[in-house]
């Protein structure tokens, strides 16, 4: 756990933790994502090289898990299961109203923004009645002063919709009915908010002794720390929610149906013959979802569809444009578990970076360092027509 996060976990107790292992701007600087930091209506969460860090603004509303593709944000309470442990009263019915704290706070599933719904959770009603029509019952978000928090509604509900497809229930049964904004009640995230900074000011005292031991434990450890680039932990998020079509899918006779990428949680990848087996897009996968295989004689990626939440890294640390992505995608791919073979080739070892490549290379040199030693002789090039000059 990086020191951020012990200081974040501790100092303010929040409802939400980060894995920052599962976070693409902690695995990479080309990582250019800022989905939790765009949808935070509060503004609470910070950017860096080290990943988010959650701010003593944050009003725990969950939305920074809800928009994170690949699960870097953790509920420690008010998770999914929490929300949908009562949703049991639905069975038989034939409809759920679906609202916030500032709609119906008498809807069936009540979540503290429309911005903190997930997949999931529109998926859950299924369980209990394979004819049930979803109503969002949204009021007038842009009155409100958590509106930004909804930006990425509707490409849930086109997800969501494509997943009622694969089951075969129909993605229109998904609408959205706009209601008028109501007061915030006692039970409101201003009086959630007010209750924690009277907590954050009795232990503010103590700021400096938290950071003390986060750094003395931070530095006990650092003859055993991994690093972030090299942790997998699980991404519990999509865990749950393949949990839970899994279940659907034997209750359902499965469709196949394919839908454009840019709309999916999945990507279909390729490798074309440009790869040099260099190995980033794996190393880099937050996920997990790349590995190479090696052999004595023969090296090849394995790609997993059911754990890709297509968030594009591999596609943008490769440079040698070797990993592509289909503009449409077989949605039931998501539901195997097994390894697809991408690419594979025969391997040999690079005589000057000693690591292992496919391809044609020069004298035993592989393409990687072959275009470093390129790109040196053009930087002394055109520094020497400078000294000429």
């Amino acid at each position: 756990m990086m020191i951020f996060e012990k200081i974040t976990k501790v100092m303010t107790g929040h409802a939400t933790t980060i894995q920052a292992a599962l976070c693409t701007r902690c695995r990479t600087p080309k990582s250019d994502c800022t989905l939790c930091a765009d949808q935070c209506p509060a503004g609470a969460i910070t950017l860096s090289g080290a990943g988010p860090e959650i701010g003593l603004d944050c009003l725990d509303c969950g939305v920074c898990y809800a928009v994170c593709p690949t699960g870097a944000f953790e509920r420690k309470q008010e998770d999914d299961e929490e929300i949908i442990a009562d949703l049991g009263r639905l069975a038989g019915k034939e409809s759920c109203r679906i609202s916030c704290w500032r709609g119906e706070t008498d809807a069936d599933l009540l979540v503290s923004c429309l911005g903190r719904l997930t997949e999931r959770l529109l998926l859950q009603p299924l369980h209990f009645n394979p004819m049930i029509r979803l109503e969002i019952r949204q009021p007038l978000c842009e009155e409100c002063q958590m509106s930004k928090s909804v930006a990425s509604l509707s490409s849930l509900l086109t997800r969501s919709g494509h997943f009622y497809d694969l089951l075969g229930a129909g993605g229109e049964r998904i609408s959205i009915t706009r209601i008028s904004l109501q007061p915030l009640s006692r039970n409101s995230i201003a009086g959630q908010n007010d209750s924690r900074r009277e907590f954050l000011g009795a232990i503010r005292g103590k700021a400096v002794e938290v950071m003390n031991t986060a750094l003395s434990t931070e530095q006990a450890k650092t003859g055993a720390s991994t690093p972030v680039s090299q942790e997998r932990p699980e991404n519990r998020k999509r865990a749950a929610l393949l949990g839970s079509l899994r279940a659907l899918a034997e209750k359902y006779e499965l469709k196949s149906i394919s839908i454009p990428t840019c709309e999916s949680i999945t990507a279909p990848l390729a490798v074309n013959s440009r790869c040099t087996a260099c190995g980033a897009c794996a190393a880099i996968c937050p996920v997990g979802a790349l590995k190479w295989n090696k052999t004595s004689e023969m090296l090849s990626l394995a790609f997993r569809a059911d754990l890709c939440v297509n968030c594009g890294i591999c596609i943008e640390i490769c440079r040698q444009g070797a990993v592509e992505r289909h503009e449409d995608v077989l949605l039931g791919r998501m539901l195997t578990t097994a390894d697809v073979e991408l690419f594979a080739a025969p391997h040999q070892e690079c005589r000057v970076c000693r690591i292992d490549f496919i391809g044609q290379g020069v004298d035993g040199i592989c393409p990687l360092c072959m275009d470093l030693h390129r790109r040196q002789q053009n930087t002394l090039k055109n520094l020497f027509a400078t000294m000429e000059t």
